[in-house]
């Protein structure tokens, strides 16, 4: 069983395969969002998980180079 923070599957297998230039996003409900782009949609409730509990989890995770605030 893995023992790290994120536990979710999808988003550790996308962290894995992600390399340099590559960019992942992190976004509310409202996001619009391509057709051709992958979502992982980790909605349970209104705000749950929050952002910013997502973006932990994810920063625990991978190395960030840098991070566009929109």
């Amino acid at each position: 069983m893995k023992k790290s923070v994120l536990l979710n599957s999808e988003i550790s297998y996308e962290i894995a395969k992600i390399g340099h230039t590559q960019t992942i996003t992190i976004g509310d409900a409202g996001l619009p969002i391509p057709k051709n782009v992958k979502r992982i949609d980790l909605a349970v409730a209104k705000q749950i998980p929050s952002f910013l509990q997502v973006l932990d989890a994810v920063l625990a995770e991978m190395k960030v180079e840098k991070i566009t605030l929109a």
